[in-house]
């Protein structure tokens, strides 16, 4: 018998009030919205996003102002606001990831959940619930499908996955009752898209975009009277059927019952603006660049990692820095060269580096179940970075989980000092500190619009988007 998961995620979004966030949970939620409200600031200059923008909120803004852009206070639709915010989020690839859902769960629920706060003058604590219930909702989504097959045939989770979460999280904000939420979640099934043959171009941000503006109207169709299968997810061409690869619809239940997935399963919080696919080989390359490799010497690199950790480094040979963000040959060698990876890294400018190109061909990347380097064991993923040099002698590092995942999270003050990068790039309208202390104390906000609030921004803040323009072009 099937499992019937479109009614048993609509009962737990609708019954979520009645199981309330413990401290851990609440706190990590905070960690999500200041990570994910830092990197779309930060992104917000991003060409894809000024192009985003230009489309979607032309020159003179929307008559309906009910949220507003994290890339300039202005303030525009809900709808567009989750768009364009989403997608700067998404624009530097330094948002937040989680292995279980193989994508990013905060850049597509927090752009969202933003939007429908501010418009829906919310409390932050109900913010925090609903982002809560999203991140559950993907993990048992993903757990069933199983993700990592979905994703292996192409499909980006983040878009695929995460429009059902967001789905979820706004229809919870919003107070849909259960046969509402099954509708929500059938037209958010049919929303599902995203390929990951786009990565390492423009559109891929716009994945992020698109996950969350169309999980939000998919709750707000149904709000207008637009209906859909109740049992969409589950049924013979529902999305299992069309996204999964030997679905187990059995497990969306076991997921649902943890409380609460957010602290079982956790986000890895990025350290460099990178798919995190080759964090660990650029931690191995960093540590040999800070152990005085000179990389005129090198004749050979071999980079080994764990199966199925080439699946996502797609750019061998990357020109933009769009593709070096998906390029495993690319970050090892800027590594070595620069003995850091950071935002100006993954620069068009910084690709073309004649020092870093010198090394890209040098890399040859393999696959293997046992690490070479090391203890055979490993948690989810490893990199080793094997150097041989023109004199015939090899040197070598190993990196593992990157700082910053679950199980060995950024501290706080790591995550403020992110936080504080991510305020420093030009343009960034947002005082930094203030933003940093409201969004700190979300959980305590009566309406979330005061996070956002004109006080919370520079006192040389522009008035209109073409002083902002003029503003950004002068810097």
């Amino acid at each position: 018998m099937i499992p019937p998961v479109t009614r048993q995620i609509a009962e737990f979004v609708a019954a979520a009030p009645t199981h309330p966030l413990d401290a851990e949970a609440a706190r990590m939620a905070v960690r999500a919205f200041v990570d994910t409200v830092g990197v779309a600031v930060a992104g917000a200059h991003e060409p894809v996003v000024s192009a985003a923008k230009s489309v979607m909120v032309p020159e003179g803004g929307s008559s309906n102002r009910a949220a507003t852009l994290l890339t300039s206070g202005e303030r525009v639709s809900a709808a567009h606001a989750a768009l364009i915010n989403g997608t700067a989020g998404h624009a530097l690839d330094f948002d937040d990831h989680l292995s279980d859902v193989n994508g990013h769960p905060s850049v597509v629920l927090v752009p969202a959940i933003l939007a429908s706060g501010e418009e829906n003058r919310l409390s932050g604590s109900a913010m925090l619930e609903a982002y809560v219930v999203g991140h559950q909702v993907m993990c048992a989504v993903s757990e069933a499908l199983p993700v990592r097959p979905h994703w292996a045939h192409g499909w980006h989770a983040t878009e695929t996955v995460g429009v059902l979460g967001v789905a979820a999280a706004v229809a919870r904000l919003e107070g849909l009752t259960i046969r509402e939420i099954q509708s929500a979640l059938g037209i958010a099934a049919s929303m599902a898209a995203g390929s990951r043959q786009n990565c390492g171009f423009s559109v891929k941000p716009v994945h992020a975009g698109m996950a969350a503006m169309n999980g939000l109207l998919a709750a707000r169709f149904v709000a207008a009277g637009i209906d859909a299968d109740p049992d969409q997810l589950e049924a013979p061409i529902g999305f299992f059927h069309l996204f999964g690869v030997d679905s187990d619809l059995s497990k969306v239940e076991s997921v649902l019952g943890e409380r609460w997935t957010v602290t079982t399963r956790g986000l890895n919080v990025k350290r460099y603006p990178a798919c995190y696919a080759v964090h660990p080989a650029g931690d191995a390359a960093v540590d040999l660049a800070k152990a005085g490799l000179n990389t005129r010497d090198v004749a050979a690199i071999k980079v080994t990692v764990q199966p199925t950790g080439l699946t996502g480094p797609i750019h061998h040979r990357p020109t933009t820095g769009n593709q070096a963000k998906f390029s495993m040959e690319y970050t090892v060698a800027a590594a070595l060269v620069d003995g850091r990876l950071g935002l100006d890294t993954f620069t068009d400018t910084h690709v073309i580096d004649e020092k870093i190109q010198h090394l890209v061909p040098l890399v040859d990347t393999c696959e293997s179940t046992t690490p070479p380097v090391g203890p055979g064991e490993y948690e989810k993923w490893y990199a080793t970075v094997q150097i041989t040099t023109k004199n015939g002698e090899t040197v070598h590092a190993r990196g593992d989980m990157p700082h910053g995942y679950t199980h060995d999270p950024l501290t706080d003050s790591e995550l403020d000092g992110k936080f504080a990068e991510c305020m420093a790039v030009p343009g960034v309208v947002w005082d930094g500190t203030e933003l940093l202390a409201r969004l700190r104390n979300l959980e305590h906000c009566t309406n979330v619009r005061e996070v956002l609030a004109e006080s919370t921004r520079t006192p040389h803040f522009p008035s209109s988007p073409t002083e902002l323009e003029s503003a950004t072009t002068a810097l």
